[in-house]
């Protein structure tokens, strides 16, 4: 009969748990600790601390509590992070419950701000188990629950070590909405005739197909029954372009070469308006050409080769159903070197075919514009005028000036003027607020961009910019205000930054959805690494349109992760030859965490003294 009772009383113990504390400790080993991901990374500027615990069978005692706080240690201190109770079956109180025989799982969530330095820190957990009724719910660190509860010091686990900061190649620069430029670079002409050209050539041919197409001879033959029917006009510009791609130099000597062509072309018509007039006027045979030389002289015939058309090129863009427009004209307005705008073009593998059949032929041309009133000022006179006396300008024409002139630096100091001298016209307000947050200036951006709001409270493009101006003060309840605002106000910009809030909130899967219907964007390579597609990443970096430093950095990373070591220190290099300060983040980076100890990486992030 004893020994039935005794039988009995151990199975009691085993069913209810009579492992104990003490078990708990010495097998705080069996206990599994996963971090997702590992190392821990990255978002909104937050470091997220995110993992998975699994408690075996039969291991948590069922009057036993477990106090977990795992805590963030790097060179630069340590933060004690939000603390979580797990608790046995017969303990009361808040926390997650762990059955004793089957076990459980649970999952631990926490961030704080990233800061510049932790790269390299370490997230450890030392968990304090106590017996308990109920779980000690005031204690906020685990020293106090100790004390209070008689708690033990379990063994210290590593849940991960280093911190993945990939999150920082976002591209937050977005859609700017620069204001529509109302300057009309025609006004005061009455016709204009413009006659298309061969790639490269300057021979007229009335039969080419351009030429065939908008029936240019009709057009141009049509300026004589113009002058005849009006009189000679005050002015006459003949204007020779070239299509902005092969070599600037040979393109100059092209534009060259349409306009004298023209030229000598329209002379000729020019010669037989003036026979007519001559006869109408019944000058007598002999002083025809004396008639002519008087009414020639009362005429302003100017020949300009204009070199690389970039001004109608971005128009013709603005208007065309390219899909990639934005990131078309994007290239042209920031970067200043034509060489290198050229090649970023032709990088843009799915664009440019279309460029070169539907953009790049209207180009190519030479231009007779006759003028009865004062003529519009050339492209060079303009910037000329603006950068010595800007006052003499018109707004639409400071406008007009602001908006052809590469420099994001002068286009500011333009549309600052603008608003000092033009203060009731809400663009100048806009742009000047949409340049400054593209100079990464948000404070005066948001000066600029609320005047803006105050003289046009619904327009979409000043919305946009707002959106834009928050997403970069990082309130994202504000910039998606701002947007949702823009799209009911007819932006189509906002659409393209949405995308972006969405990277910056980590909603990864709508962000790829919207970025997959566009192709050679950095985002969406970057999207396409967070979410495991590391090889259509890549596909997707070779043909982004500009090859830089950002771009072969997120590259070495993909190829770091497939653990491809060639092509990582190869896309590495590239980066950091291009921006010496790249070497500081790839030394603690842990994407590069399997080529630190390499002797082909430490010589490339190795730091050299700059005088």
């Amino acid at each position: 009969m004893k020994k039935s009772i005794l039988l009995l009383f151990i199975a009691s113990l085993l069913t209810t748990g009579c492992c104990g504390l003490s078990y708990m400790k010495s097998h705080h080993g069996d206990v599994r600790y996963q971090a997702t991901p590992n190392p821990v990374e990255t978002r909104n500027n937050k470091v997220v601390v995110k993992f998975v615990g699994v408690i075996p069978q039969k291991y948590f005692d069922t009057k036993c509590a477990m106090f977990l706080q795992p805590i963030f240690t790097w060179e630069g201190g340590e933060i004690a992070l939000e603390p979580m109770t797990l608790k046995g079956e017969d303990v009361s109180g808040s926390g997650t419950t762990i059955n004793y025989a089957m076990g459980g799982r649970f999952t631990y969530t926490d961030m704080f701000d990233f800061k510049p330095g932790m790269e390299t820190g370490r997230v450890t957990l030392a968990p304090v188990g106590y017996k308990a009724k109920a779980t000690d719910d005031v204690s906020r660190f685990a020293d106090d629950v100790v004390e209070k509860n008689n708690g033990k010091w379990f063994s210290e686990v590593l849940i991960s070590d280093g911190v993945n900061n990939t999150s920082q190649w976002i591209d937050i620069h977005g859609t700017l909405s620069i204001a529509p430029i109302n300057y009309n670079k025609k006004e005061g002409v009455v016709d204009a005739a413009d006659i298309y050209f061969l790639n490269g050539q300057s021979n007229l041919d009335w039969n080419f197909y351009m030429n065939r197409k908008y029936d240019t001879r009709a057009t141009f033959d049509d300026l004589k029954r113009i002058m005849l029917e009006k009189g000679l006009p005050m002015q006459i510009n003949i204007t020779g372009w070239a299509s902005p791609e092969g070599e600037e130099r040979f393109n100059a000597g092209v534009s060259k070469g349409r306009a004298d062509v023209v030229t000598a072309e329209f002379r000729k018509l020019l010669d037989d308006v003036l026979t007519i007039m001559a006869r109408r006027a019944k000058v007598k045979p002999q002083d025809v050409e004396y008639f002519k030389y008087n009414q020639l002289k009362k005429m302003v015939i100017t020949t300009r080769p204009a070199g690389e058309d970039w001004v109608h090129f971005v128009v013709m863009v603005e208007e065309s159903d390219i899909e990639e427009k934005h990131q078309v004209i994007n290239v042209v307005e920031t970067q200043q070197n034509p060489i290198k705008r050229e090649q970023l073009l032709r990088n843009m593998a799915e664009v440019y075919p279309q460029l070169n059949d539907e953009i790049f032929p209207n180009l190519r041309r030479a231009q007779v514009a006759l003028y009865y009133s004062e003529a519009r000022k050339s492209d060079p006179e303009l910037l000329k005028q603006a950068q010595v006396d800007p006052m003499r300008l018109s707004f639409d024409e400071l406008m007009y000036v602001s908006y052809i002139n590469y420099s994001n630096e002068t286009k500011m100091k333009y549309y600052k003027w603008a608003t000092e001298h033009f203060a009731s016209e809400w663009a100048a307000w806009n742009n000047a607020g949409a340049i400054a947050f593209a100079l990464d200036d948000l404070d005066e951006s948001e000066r600029y961009l609320n005047v803006a709001r105050e003289l046009n409270p619904n327009n979409p493009d000043v919305l946009n910019n707002l959106g834009l101006l928050y997403m970069g003060r990082e309130d994202y309840s504000l910039a998606q205000y701002y947007f949702d605002e823009a799209k009911a106000q007819g932006s189509t910009d906002a659409d393209n930054n949405l995308v972006i809030l969405d990277l910056k909130r980590g909603n990864y899967d709508d962000a790829l959805k919207a970025l997959k219907k566009r192709s050679c964007e950095f985002n969406l390579a970057y999207v396409q690494l967070a979410t495991g597609e590391t090889n259509s990443a890549i596909r997707t970096l070779d043909c982004c349109l500009d090859q830089n430093a950002e771009v072969n950095y997120l590259r070495a990373i993909a190829y770091a992760r497939l653990g491809d070591k060639a092509n990582a220190l190869k896309n590495l290099k590239a980066s950091v030859d291009d921006e010496y300060d790249y070497r500081r983040k790839a030394a603690v980076d842990v994407e590069f965490r399997t080529l630190w100890n390499d002797d082909e990486f430490q010589d490339i992030i190795k730091l050299y003294s700059r005088e």
